[in-house]
């Protein structure tokens, strides 16, 4: 996996400035898996930040693409209202984040051409998030995207995880 802590860390500290307001939609692209099997993995560590940065638990997820040609998106909304949009391909040697964060008074963007470093695999709590780890456990997440993807539909997920 991949270490987004110092992204965190910056999106965090722009939210905490309060410039923003309340976010209430993400889109973020990354060309960051370095091979097939990194994508599905990647792209809920991505949703677990995600869902830190919205401060809300997803109420439902729509996964698209496919492995096996090195991309896959995740559509989700929250049960506070807001949404993501989340977008991974493989890197092909050419790594890019692209964030956008838009809240009620304003927005935060981030663009990034270097690859996360390797990491644990787990999504790190530092600072103002450390009391506000993911509600969606990695497990559930990767069950719902798999169940999504297989069926071509959104799966809505239960105030206990996935359903």
């Amino acid at each position: 996996m991949y270490d987004w802590t110092v992204l965190n860390q910056a999106v965090m500290a722009a939210l905490a400035g309060g410039s923003v307001g309340a976010p209430v939609f993400v889109r973020w692209t990354a060309s960051a898996a370095q091979s097939k099997d990194d994508l599905r993995p990647l792209l809920v560590e991505m949703s677990a930040y995600t869902e830190i940065w919205l401060a809300a638990r997803p109420r439902q997820l729509y996964a698209t693409g496919a492995e096996s040609q090195g991309h896959l998106s995740l559509s989700l909304e929250y049960d506070n209202g807001s949404s993501a949009l989340l977008a991974l391909t493989l890197a092909h040697g050419q790594p890019l984040t692209d964030i956008a964060i838009y809240g009620a008074n304003g927005a935060i963007y981030h663009r990034d051409a270097t690859i996360p470093s390797p990491g644990s695999g787990a999504v790190l709590a530092t600072g103002d998030d450390a009391g506000r780890a993911a509600a969606l456990s990695a497990a559930d997440a990767l069950n719902a995207v798999d169940r999504s993807l297989a069926g071509a539909q959104p799966v809505f997920l239960s105030s206990q995880g996935g359903r």
